[in-house]
């Protein structure tokens, strides 16, 4: 069983979105760029050059400031067993992800990631999902994911964590900062094997 849970920008695709409230915004750029590979073989005298040409794509976000971009979704990865237990994952540079008795966990191990530029020393507050919840949808019954954790170490500096908007102080001489978010996936007993999905919203205002 596979529970993979998406977020993203304003810029969001059919099941994923990020809220950003405040002076927070977010300014994609896609570039493209065509990349021409030319490859000559050795002329002969009266012979014309031999061209091969190949196309490559570039893709680029630029960040502005009080902005804030999804870099990487929340993932459980594979998830194996029919009793109901919990996935405790981490929402560390290193995260982990821990299944209780009679549960298998494998493969990936994602926090949602999130990138944001602001000022160094200056204050942001983050906020979680709603009733610090997320609700997972598929085959079979809702999972949720609850006990969200924010971690933006070490260019997030805590002052203060509220059920609401928690405090931080931007640590990074150039003001930009990464912050992940995680939880408790909880499986219910025989859930039903699939592909599970679900959308939350992250709030960020800059003080």
């Amino acid at each position: 069983m596979k529970s993979t849970l998406a977020s993203s920008g304003i810029c969001q695709d059919a099941v994923s979105r990020l809220a950003g409230r405040g002076n927070a915004k977010l300014h994609p750029l896609v570039a493209r760029l065509a990349a021409a590979l030319l490859a000559g073989a050795a002329m002969l005298a009266g012979s014309a050059p031999a061209q091969a040409q190949e196309t490559s794509d570039v893709r680029l976000a630029l960040i502005g400031d009080l902005s804030i971009l999804k870099t990487k979704d929340l993932d459980f990865g594979n998830i194996i067993g029919t009793v109901a237990g919990t996935i405790v994952m981490t929402a560390t540079t290193s995260p982990t992800c821990t299944a209780s008795t009679g549960l298998v966990h494998g493969q990936t191990c994602q926090p949602a990631e999130f990138l944001g530029k602001g000022e160094s020393g200056r204050i942001v507050r983050i906020k979680k999902p709603v009733s610090d919840r997320i609700v997972l949808t598929g085959p079979g019954a809702n999972m949720n994911i609850t006990g969200l954790k924010l971690d933006g170490t070490p260019e997030l500096t805590l002052i203060k964590a509220t059920p609401g908007y928690s405090r931080y102080r931007i640590a990074s001489a150039n003001g930009i900062f990464a912050f992940r978010l995680a939880g408790t996936l909880n499986v219910g007993a025989n859930q039903t094997p699939g592909e599970y999905s679900g959308t939350f919203n992250v709030d960020i205002n800059y003080d």
